[in-house]
C-alpha cells in the first residue's frame, strides 16, 4: 500500500464500517458502505503516481508575560509524488504577515526528494540546500513508523462516533468533527511521540495544556475510487513552557494526474551547486 495514503484510508475504513452499518447503501447511491471501503483501498493500492495542488491559511498567536504577536499567513502548494521509488517534486509561495504591520513577507521554496536525497531553496537565501543523510533517513524512518494499517485502525477505532459517511453530487464525502478531552488525548500523545523519535534521543519541550478545539476533516472520493479533494480545518491552543500559543488553520488540497506523472529526476545543477545544511 502506499504511505502517503495510509492514513486516509484507515479514516474511511473507520467511517464506513464503523460509523454506519457495512451493508447500509451509501446517501443516494447504490454502493454500500462496505464496498465503498474496500474499493477506495483497492485504488489505493494500485496508486502509483499523482499530483497535488493546494491551499493553506493559517493564524497563529504568540504570547507570554512581556508581549502578544500574531501572524498570519498563506500558502499554495504543487506538487508531485511517485510511490516506488519515493520520490516528489514541489513549489510553493507563503504570504506571511504580522498583524499590524504593512509589509508582507514573500517566501518561495522549491523542491526534490529522490533516491538521492532532500534537496529545497529557499527565497531568501537563493541556495540549494541538502538535508544531511541522518536527518533524511529519519524523515523516512519516521513517515514509514505510522504506515502499519493494523495500528492506524486501532488508534483511530474510538472515534467510529465522529464519523458521517454520504454523497453530494458525484462524489462520496467522508467527514469527521473531533474535538474534546478524547480527541486532545490523542493528538498530543501523537505529536510527543513524533517529536521524541525526531529529536533523536535529546530532550524535547513538554507540551502543557494542549487543546484541539475545533478539529474537522472532509475528504472526496470520486466514482472511479480516488480520493480526489480534501479539506481540513485545525484549531490548536496550546502551553509550551509558559508560552502561550493558538493556531488555525484551513487546508484545502485537490488531487489529480493520477498514475500519470512522470519520472522525477534532480537536475545536475541542483547537485552540484547544493550546500549540506547545518
Amino acid at each position: 500500500m502506499k504511505k502517503w495514503f495510509l492514513p486516509i484510508v484507515m479514516l474511511l475504513a473507520v467511517a464506513v464500517l464503523g460509523a454506519c452499518n457495512a451493508n447500509q447503501k451509501v446517501g443516494d447511491s447504490d454502493v454500500t458502505a462496505k464496498e465503498l471501503y474496500e474499493k477506495t483501498l483497492k485504488k489505493q493500492e494500485s496508486l502509483k503516481s499523482y499530483s497535488a495542488t493546494g491551499d493553506i491559511k493559517y493564524n497563529m498567536v504568540f504570547k507570554n508575560k512581556e508581549e502578544e504577536m500574531s501572524v498570519d499567513a498563506v500558502s499554495d502548494l504543487k506538487m508531485d509524488i511517485i510511490a516506488d521509488p519515493l520520490s516528489s517534486y514541489f513549489t510553493s509561495t507563503t504570504k506571511m504577515k504580522n498583524i499590524g504591520e504593512e509589509d508582507a513577507m514573500d517566501i518561495k521554496m522549491e523542491g526534490y526528494m529522490t533516491d538521492k536525497g532532500f534537496y529545497m531553496k529557499e527565497s531568501t537565501l537563493n541556495q540549494w540546500m541538502k538535508m544531511p543523510k541522518e536527518q533524511y533517513d529519519l524523515v523516512l524512518g519516521s513517515y514509514k513508523e505510522q504506515s502499519d494499517p493494523s495500528e492506524q485502525l486501532k488508534k483511530l477505532s474510538e472515534f467510529v462516533e465522529d464519523f458521517k459517511v454520504d454523497t453530494e453530487g458525484d462524489k462520496y464525502v467522508l467527514t469527521l468533527k473531533a474535538e474534546g478531552e478524547k480527541f486532545t488525548k490523542f493528538m498530543k500523545t501523537e505529536v510527543e511521540a513524533q517529536l521524541a523519535q525526531m529529536s533523536q534521543g535529546a530532550e524535547t519541550p513538554p507540551l502543557d495544556d494542549m487543546k484541539f478545539e475545533d478539529v474537522e476533516y472532509v475528504i472526496y472520493i470520486n466514482k472511479d475510487y480516488n480520493i480526489e479533494h480534501m479539506k481540513t480545518k485545525i484549531n490548536i491552543s496550546m502551553n509550551v513552557e509558559g508560552n502561550e500559543m493558538k493556531m488555525k488553520t484551513n487546508t484545502d488540497l485537490k488531487l489529480s494526474n493520477f498514475n500519470s506523472v512522470k519520472p522525477i529526476t534532480v537536475p545536475k545543477e541542483v547537485t552540484e551547486k547544493a550546500k549540506e545544511m547545518q
